[in-house]
């Protein structure tokens, strides 16, 4: 698709082409009728000249040869020019007896086109009166001139001419690039704008642009107002259903679990048990959809992210998760190899990020089996950024499941208990604070995940 840049170069440049081409053919036209006019107003002058040499003497005529040559015909030089003199009888006075003769009558002087010798020529023809001593007769005249001096003027002009529109078109084509440079300019701010912005920020554009751009303007932040609220109103709708079956989801874990210490049956007490593990496993999967629904990355105010220490969160943030670690017969190890890990972050986010990564590594490292071994919490500096490491010594992953964990409700190992929304809350967090998420699980060396956070403006 073409640029605005280029549609108005063409409808600047086609315009201004076509009204040059139209210049040249309408110079040319006028320019070759005057220039006829100057040069045969000159032919007849000539002509003209020729009756003040011709005299009678004992009834002939003769021609003054001592005052007239060529030169006195006034070419300009780069022509060639011929003449006939004769009388009313066709008697050849002087000049060049293989002129053509005129058209048509010499009633007045008529102007012609002719060629003569290989010449193509402009003649004119003319009679005027003589007195002999006897009588009095008509005395006819034809001066023509090759027709170069015509052409080389004209040609010569329209040079200049087209000299000149070409240099006017280079003018005006770079004032037209600079005019659309500046017009542009308004739109290339906006677009600066939006490449600046992060992809979260959904706030209106506030820019002072011409009133032909306000509209796009105001088109463009009424496209972000209603994603914006599009996106809340899931967010909204997702925290709504996701609260309102709390309640009932730890109700009916308490009844199925008092249900089963009062029942006697094995097989109804089984049963029992099996709905408390559904509900317990119901109310995880109530909670990370509710976390889910705070972390979309589209809603999350980065303006009110403030310098956090990504080490100090990551040691809260296993300490809270310890217990539960330590009573499915794992063990934790937090690793903190250099100080000052500092991150533009919302500490509560980064928290659950860091709490998802450790309990997906507990519950799925195993794969069918439970785990046994220990989940790695590492956070250091590489290359400016900061980054936090979560690994462990399990199965690992595929390469072809690798590319889906962090598909909301995808796990590895369906059998396993979760909610499939770790790895998902975990993409969205770190997409809110403009971290890269990488996953890697080389054969047999369990499942890294690895979360590279920018290095913040400033500590």
């Amino acid at each position: 698709m073409t640029s605005i840049r280029s549609r108005l170069l063409l409808w600047i440049g086609l315009p201004f082409t076509l009204v040059g081409l139209l210049t040249l053919a309408t110079s040319y036209y006028v320019l070759s009728h005057q220039i006829t006019e100057t040069f045969d107003d000159m032919l007849l002058n000539a002509a003209e000249r020729l009756e003040r040499r011709i005299y009678s003497v004992d009834g002939e005529l003769r021609i003054n040869m001592h005052y007239f040559s060529i030169s006195t015909l006034g070419s300009r030089g780069d022509g060639k020019i011929f003449y006939r003199i004769r009388d009313a009888e066709g008697n050849m006075l002087a000049g060049f007896d293989g002129l053509a003769d005129p058209p048509g009558d010499l009633d007045e002087p008529l102007f012609y086109d002719t060629r003569y010798a290989g010449n193509t020529l402009r003649a004119v023809a003319t009679t005027f009166p003589v007195v002999r001593s006897t009588h009095s007769g008509q005395i006819e005249v034809i001066v023509a001139e090759s027709t170069e001096a015509r052409q080389n003027m004209i040609n010569e002009f329209l040079l200049t001419l087209s000299v000149l529109i070409a240099i006017g078109g280079l003018l005006a084509v770079t004032i037209a690039l600079l005019a659309i440079h500046r017009g542009l300019a308004p739109l290339r701010s906006i677009s600066r704008s939006l490449r600046r912005r992060s992809q979260n920020d959904l706030e209106p554009i506030e820019a002072e642009v011409p009133r032909e751009v306000s509209t796009l303007v105001a088109s463009i932040n009424g496209l972000m107002m209603r994603m914006r609220q599009s996106i809340h109103n899931t967010q909204q709708f997702n925290a709504d259903v996701s609260h309102q079956l709390r309640t009932p989801i730890s109700e009916i874990r308490a009844l199925a679990e008092l249900s089963s210490r009062q029942c006697t049956d094995p097989r109804a007490r089984g049963n029992l048990q099996e709905i408390g593990r559904i509900a317990e496993s119901a109310g995880y999967t109530v909670q990370q959809l509710l976390t889910l629904a705070k972390a979309r990355h589209e809603l999350v105010d980065t303006s009110a992210m403030a310098i956090a220490d990504l080490a100090e969160l990551s040691r809260v943030a296993c300490t809270d998760s310890i217990s539960r670690i330590y009573q499915r017969g794992q063990e934790l190890e937090f690793c903190e190899r250099e100080s000052d890990c500092f991150v533009m972050a919302d500490s509560v986010m980064l928290r659950w990020l860091i709490q998802n990564l450790v309990e997906n590594a507990s519950q799925h490292a195993g794969g069918s089996q439970p785990y046994r071994g220990t989940i790695y919490v590492r956070v250091s500096r590489s290359e400016g950024a900061v980054q936090l490491r979560v690994s462990d010594d399990g199965v690992g992953v595929s390469p072809e499941q690798l590319a889906r964990l962090t598909e909301r409700f995808y796990r590895a190992s369906p059998e396993t208990p979760g909610s499939g929304l770790g790895l998902a809350i975990v993409d969205e967090i770190a997409r809110a604070h403009g971290a890269t998420l990488k996953l890697d699980s080389p054969p047999g060396q369990g499942l890294t995940v690895t979360v590279t956070f920018p290095q913040p403006p400033a500590q």
